[in-house]
């Protein structure tokens, strides 16, 4: 199914059938657009301690009540690595983290959907290098609200993100181009996107304002269906 990654900010996290925490932000690689890890806040259980679970540990999503139950033990969770969740996460943290939880590395190409343990064996660490931060590694909630620049001008904000919840992958970026197209908001697919700045916090798409300003209206909040994908596509061909 495909849902608004807004809507899983303060979904509550389940191990062992016990609350661990809320699901505080998501970070994706721009390389790839898919979810790699979703940051949780554990509130008094942890003393404030943030922690990241990649989706490969999760075991389903309950829309509805707002939950996410993951395959992991409440102790597996509470001996996990320190991560600085305010600070860019290096290579070496991952390295860390996939060690311990027995997660596959995305980055060495292996793939994404191998069945994993029910309760991962976790493996010592091994002292490594220092490494430098992975540069295609995204804070969702910082990228909403960067500004997209198209090939002639600024075109609006990133007002949302649109994620298939079964390969976690993001399916399209919601833009609000309300600043000059009346409250219009419009989809852009990943592949249309040229790259992302931190510095100058815009998204830089291969396209022109008129191709942004003629897509097909999009409507926050309704279902995506596979007619307006496909008017999205058709759009997209002939003036892309």
């Amino acid at each position: 199914m495909l849902q608004s990654i807004n809507e899983l900010h303060g979904f509550t996290t389940h191990a062992e059938g016990r609350k661990i925490g809320t699901v505080e932000d998501l970070y994706f690689d721009d390389a790839h657009w898919t979810i790699r890890y979703l940051v949780v806040d554990t509130g008094n259980w942890l003393t404030g301690r943030r922690v990241l679970i990649s989706p490969q540990s999760v075991e389903g999503v309950d829309w509805r009540a707002g939950t996410i139950s993951v395959r992991l033990t409440c102790e597996q969770v509470e001996n996990s690595p320190d991560v600085a969740i305010d600070k860019t996460v290096s290579r070496q943290h991952e390295e860390e983290l996939c060690a311990y939880y027995g997660w596959p590395s995305y980055w060495a190409g292996d793939p994404f959907g191998v069945e994993l343990m029910v309760f991962p064996v976790p493996v010592p660490a091994v002292e490594r290098p220092a490494r430098k931060g992975d540069p295609h590694l995204r804070s969702a909630r910082k990228v909403m609200g960067y500004h997209i620049e198209a090939l002639d001008g600024p075109v609006g904000h990133v007002l949302d993100f649109v994620l298939d919840d079964v390969t976690w992958e993001i399916a399209f970026m919601i833009v609000d181009a309300g600043s000059w197209l009346h409250e219009r908001s419009v989809l852009l697919r990943p592949e249309w996107v040229e790259g992302i700045s931190w510095d100058e916090r815009h998204v830089a798409v291969k396209l022109t304002r008129e191709t942004v300003k003629t897509s097909p209206l999009f409507i926050p909040g309704f279902p995506i269906s596979p007619e307006y994908v496909g008017q999205l596509k058709e759009h997209y061909r002939q003036t892309g």
